[in-house]
Parts: structure tokens; C-alpha cells; sequence
């Protein structure tokens, strides 16, 4: 589906291919969520909870130090190129510092007996898990999983040229422009192949310098299905997810179980 997202974007065919890219979202989401010693921190993830609310982090608070960082200026190619360094600065100032008014909120294509994704997110399954409706797909992208970080040049000189050639005929945009701050914005939605097993769909939304928001689900296409309590999650919790599962018409909060039989969650 995304070779089929980049086929149509190469041919300028941006409607066709947000069509293609929406195909690769899955109707049902599940994000995993810690309930830990910080009993703040637990108030306000249950508050969002029960206000149909979805965390956005600044990247600065996620476990991975590559976000928003999968590409880089090339800047010995610009230089031999003949870009001067202030122009150079300038594209990895668009790479860079810009890019990070944005936050993230992220979901996964997992089941949930997904062992790691408990132990990773959900604090060795004392925390627990979320299920959302998907009901609009504009906001949600794939991410998708590269071996290596990828060097930007041509692509960066000619956004250049395309955004100066628009400026100087006074139009507001134009298909090459759009192009190529498409391909741009890709690294929103690029990770390391080790991530993989995650299965991740994320949600890009504007934060300024904030460390996070709650964004309302309907605003990113979600709606909350199910919440199922880790094996170690406490009884107290359970309760306090309970009453928010009966006020949002999500049914019984069940506790996840281990199989006596499989390397699976019930």
C-alpha cells in the first residue's frame, strides 16, 4: 500500500494517494499506559481517560532519540553543491527546530497479548491498555520501519527553488512545493527497524513548547472501546478504570490473564 502512497505522491496525484495511505490504517487501535509510583502523573492519565482525551507527548519525553531525526541535512553534498552555510543552517533549522512544535501520540497495530508492549509501556503490566475505534483516519499515519537514516540534498535544494519560484509568482502554494515538503515530513513517521515489533500508527499534532496536551479523541478520529487492566494492576486502579469504563459505555474492565497452556494473554 505505501510503494503504491509514493508511486501516486511522485505523480502529483495528493488526493489519490491520501486515499491509498488511509487503506493502511486498521479500524481498531490500542495504546498501552503505565500506572506507577508517581501518583500525580496516574490522576492526570485517568482524568485524560475519562475526559475522551489522547496524551500528545513533546518528543523530548519519548524513549527513542532518534524521532523526527531518521533524516539529516547533507551538508557536505549542499557545500559542494554551492549552497552557502546560512542556507545550510537554514534547512537543518527546518529539520530541526521546527519540526519540534509538533508532538506525538502513539498507538499500536498490536493485540493485547502482546507481552513487551505490556512490559514496555504498561510497567510490567501494572498499568493498562486502551482500545479505540478508528473513525477517521486523517490524522493517524503508519509508521514505517528503515535500516538507515537517510541524507537530504537534492530533495531539500529543490523545495528550495520550487518555494522561491512560488513566492516570486505571489502564489500561496503549488504542486512541486507541496511535493517535496511531503517527502519532508515522512521522518514524523520514520523509526529504526528495531521498533518494529511494535507496530506503531502515530498522531502528529501541534504542541509549541508545551511538554504535552489532551487532545480530544473525536478531534483525531478515535473513539474509546475497551480497557483491560494489566495482570499486575492494582484493585484500587481497576475500580477508579472501572467507573470511567461504565461512564464511557465501555463495558467491564477486565484484568488480562496469563494462559496455562500458550504464550498468550486472556
Amino acid at each position: 500500500i505505501m510503494n503504491d502512497y509514493f508511486s501516486l505522491l511522485k505523480d502529483r496525484e495528493f488526493e489519490k494517494a491520501e486515499q491509498i495511505r488511509k487503506l493502511s490504517i486498521p479500524d481498531k487501535l490500542i495504546k498501552f499506559i503505565s500506572l506507577n509510583d508517581n501518583l500525580e502523573l496516574n490522576r492526570i492519565k485517568l482524568q485524560t481517560l475519562e475526559k475522551e482525551q489522547l496524551w500528545i507527548s513533546s518528543i523530548e519525553s519519548l524513549n527513542d532519540p532518534y524521532e523526527f531525526s531518521c533524516m539529516y541535512v547533507d551538508r557536505k553534498k549542499l557545500q559542494e553543491s554551492g549552497y552557502p552555510s546560512e542556507a545550510i543552517d537554514a534547512f537543518e533549522e527546518l529539520m530541526g527546530k521546527t519540526l519540534r512544535n509538533f508532538g506525538v501520540a502513539s498507538l499500536s497495530g498490536n493485540s493485547f497479548d502482546c507481552l513487551p508492549m505490556w512490559a514496555y509501556y504498561a510497567n510490567n503490566y501494572a498499568g493498562y491498555c486502551v482500545e479505540y475505534d478508528v473513525i477517521g483516519k486523517d490524522s493517524i499515519h503508519k509508521v514505517s520501519y528503515e535500516q538507515d537514516r537517510i541524507a537530504l540534498a537534492s530533495i531539500l535544494a529543490n523545495f528550495y527553488h520550487e518555494f522561491e519560484k512560488m513566492t516570486q509568482a505571489g502564489a500561496s502554494t503549488n504542486p512541486e512545493v507541496e511535493f517535496y515538503a511531503m517527502l519532508i515530513t515522512q521522518q514524523l513517521f520514520m523509526k529504526h527497524q528495531s521498533w518494529s515489533h511494535e507496530k506503531e500508527y502515530r498522531i502528529i499534532y501541534p504542541i509549541g513548547s508545551q511538554k504535552g496536551i489532551g487532545a480530544s479523541l473525536t478531534s483525531v478520529g478515535l473513539k474509546t472501546s475497551k480497557i483491560v487492566a494489566g495482570i499486575n494492576c492494582s484493585e484500587d486502579y481497576i475500580s477508579e478504570l472501572q467507573e470511567i469504563s461504565c461512564k464511557l459505555g465501555c463495558g467491564k474492565v477486565e484484568r488480562s490473564q496469563i494462559s496455562p497452556t500458550a504464550y498468550t494473554l486472556r
